[in-house]
């Protein structure tokens, strides 16, 4: 018994004696770690990297919270989408400072920029912002590139740029209402606007006696610039090639950015060289083409043709008339042709930005010049029918005058009546005057169109 009771007295001894070392031990260990978080750095975020995170845009940026930015610039209140546009801010431009964009539509959608959609330079003399004045040399320039998603029709929207501090948060937070200039919608527009511009120019120039499938079929450029043979004229079709190039792409840039652009001399000179070698050709024409006048008084007096001008005939019209002279291959017109082709398309791929700064070679730009040159030549140079009419109606004219002379010698008086002429000078001369007129109107007919009536191939003594 006396040996149990020193047992459990032993026992009770050993078993407090831990109980005590223990217990102050737990205090020192927490009093340790507490001085060793007092003591740690806070965490340093990269400037470099968006410190705004997909869902934190209400916080960060909508609420207003961070600190006011610079001023951002723009030329319009249109941004551009579905390409890259500059931005400016109106803040020295500091190396390696980076920003960070984040757009908000009216209607609630919302877009974070990826990082490698947005970069940051300084501004230089040849950026349209600083040409216009609106940012100096030394200020900040951000390129931004936006997807069409968000543009429509020129829906309105917040457009933030930002800097990020090495706290994780914004340093400064800019702010500028724009309207989003969808490329897409821009660039259908422009279509749409050109080729009702086509149509309505062919319906101005349609005939009065007009169809639907004739009016369909002078939807065909080569019957809009036909020359005044019938024939296509290379020239005209060089300059409304152009000028619709041209205008779709100032039409365009102003769709898209609400500005205008310069026009290089370059694109001048072209429309100029193809302006004026139309012109020229029109003129060469008109003195190649044009029945004379003494010919033409007297066709008028026998009613083969009225004061008002007869309709051009369209159909005689080819798109080989652009490459060809007569019969035969023009290799100067292939020249002009196919340069303008390279040129035209060459404009287009470049778009409105390069309008203003679009420059050739000055060898093509020759060649181009030198086409138009040896094409209108080959005109001056090249015989006419019409000549030969000329010529036949001359010969007409002078056979009906000493018809007419033959008669009145004989009766030593005015003849009244053709009965009366053709008993005077004899039915030979009568029979071969008339034979001659019916050649002469077939001549005229084939060329012209235009029926001429038996009664007016009689000789006249009025």
């Amino acid at each position: 018994m006396a040996a149990v009771v020193y047992s459990a007295s032993a026992f009770a001894q050993s078993s407090s004696t831990p109980s005590h070392s223990i217990g102050p031990l737990a205090p020192i260990i927490n009093s340790d770690s507490s001085t060793n978080n007092a003591q740690s750095p806070a965490k340093v975020y990269d400037t470099q990297r968006n410190c705004v995170a997909p869902g934190e845009e209400r916080v960060e940026l909508l609420s207003g919270i961070r600190p006011v930015g610079d001023a951002i610039v723009l030329n319009s209140l249109f941004l551009p989408t579905g390409g890259r546009t500059n931005v400016g801010m109106k803040a020295p431009f500091v190396d390696k400072t980076r920003y960070f964009a984040f757009i908000r539509t009216d209607d609630g959608k919302s877009l974070l920029l990826k990082r490698q959609d947005v970069s940051t330079r300084g501004a230089n003399e040849g950026d349209d912002l600083v040409q216009r004045g609106l940012l100096s040399s030394d200020e900040t320039l951000v390129t931004l590139n936006l997807d069409d998603s968000l543009a429509r029709l020129w829906r309105g929207a917040d457009l933030y740029l930002y800097t990020c501090a090495t706290t994780g948060s914004p340093a400064h937070v800019s702010r500028l209402h724009v309207r989003l200039s969808s490329h897409r919608a821009s660039l259908w527009i422009t279509l749409a606007v050109l080729l009702s511009l086509y149509t309505f120019v062919a319906y101005l120039t349609r005939r009065t006696n007009h169809t639907l499938l004739s009016f369909i079929r002078s939807l065909d450029p080569i019957r809009l610039t036909v020359g005044p043979d019938g024939r296509a004229s290379l020239s005209k079709l060089q300059v409304l090639f152009f000028s619709l190039i041209v205008f779709g792409l100032i039409l365009l840039l102003a769709l898209q950015t609400g500005n205008l652009t310069d026009i290089s001399g370059t694109v001048v000179a072209l429309l100029g060289i193809n302006g004026i070698g139309a012109t020229i050709a029109k003129g060469t024409d008109a003195k190649r083409l044009t029945i004379s006048p003494e010919n033409r008084a007297w066709l008028l007096r026998k009613g083969w043709i009225t004061a008002t001008a007869p309709d051009i005939d369209l159909t005689k019209a080819r798109w080989s008339d652009l490459i060809t002279t007569g019969q035969e291959f023009d290799v100067y017109r292939f020249q002009s042709f196919v340069f303008a082709i390279v040129v035209g398309f060459t404009m287009i791929a470049g778009g409105f930005t390069q309008l203003s700064a679009f420059t050739i070679p000055e060898t093509i730009l020759s060649i181009v010049g030198l086409s138009q040159a040896v094409y209108i030549g080959g005109k001056l140079v090249v015989p006419t029918e019409t000549k030969d009419l000329n010529a036949a109606l001359d010969d007409l004219r002078d056979r009906e005058k000493k018809f007419r002379d033959a008669a009145t010698s004989v009766k030593k008086a005015p003849v009244a009546t053709l009965q009366e002429a053709i008993t005077l000078a004899g039915p030979n001369a009568y029979d071969a005057f008339l034979d001659r007129a019916r050649d002469v109107s077939a001549l005229f007919t084939s060329q012209t169109n235009i029926a001429v009536a038996s009664t007016a191939l009689e000789p006249s003594f009025s």
